[in-house]
């Protein structure tokens, strides 16, 4: 069974990050999202999957924390294995993901060259110079207006080309160009509001690199020549 589009490496961070902290607020700054982006998150995990994956107490001893529900639990704990299990049930218009062709250089670190000014590291093993696709998933991308620490093992500049609504919901769809390729991001409204983004803004992006996914099957007759060691 392959894995629900919907969960991405950083939906997991950031329930594991709410099992430890018991605050969303605290989770969302370990993971290096916004409050706004992770209160959307948590919510379209429960419309996946039918249920809610954390809940907030208002009253009592722990006014103001959140906890995992089971489910959260059991994502949080199991990762994308347990995922894979689970009946996901999406509801509206999933996100196109981006898909990006290149060429597979095993590394280390495994990496996969996009174009000339554009490498990405990736998670997976493929043939030295083989040609590949991937795809990255909009709502897997991470933006900020500045650096910051962070495990994700790309981290890369871009500029803006133009903002414009998410097909299916109330978010939005940036539209960004990294070196010569074009890629799409989704955010929510707050998020664009926060990071004051508008076109020809120049951003970080953080892209894990398990949130790189290999699709659709070799390319022949295209395999670039092996380098000699």
């Amino acid at each position: 069974m392959s894995r629900p589009s919907r969960v991405s490496s950083t939906d997991i961070a950031l329930l594991r990050s709410i099992g430890e902290e018991r605050s969303v607020v605290a989770a969302s700054h370990r993971v290096g999202v916004s409050r706004d982006l992770a209160v959307y998150r948590l919510e379209r995990l429960a419309r996946a999957f039918g249920g809610p994956v954390a809940r907030g107490r208002r009253g009592g001893p722990e006014h103001g924390r959140t906890t995992l529900t089971p489910l959260g639990e059991r994502i949080a704990r199991g990762g994308f294995e347990v995922v894979e299990l689970l009946d996901a049930r999406p509801t509206g218009s999933l996100a196109r993901p981006n898909l990006l062709a290149g060429t597979y250089r095993a590394g280390p670190p495994p990496e996969v060259t996009i174009g000339p000014a554009l490498t990405l590291k990736v998670a997976f093993r493929a043939a030295e110079g083989e040609r590949i696709r991937v795809a990255l998933d909009p709502e897997a991308i991470v933006v900020a207006r500045r650096r910051f620490p962070s495990s994700a093992r790309n981290v890369v500049a871009a500029r803006i080309v133009s903002i414009g609504p998410a097909a299916g919901a109330s978010g939005r769809t940036l539209a960004v160009r990294l070196g010569g390729t074009r890629v799409r991001v989704a955010l929510t409204g707050e998020t664009v509001r926060e990071l004051a983004l508008s076109a020809g803004v120049r951003v970080y992006l953080y892209i894990k690199a398990t949130a790189l996914r290999r699709v659709g099957p070799p390319e022949t007759g295209r395999r670039a020549p092996a380098r000699r060691p």
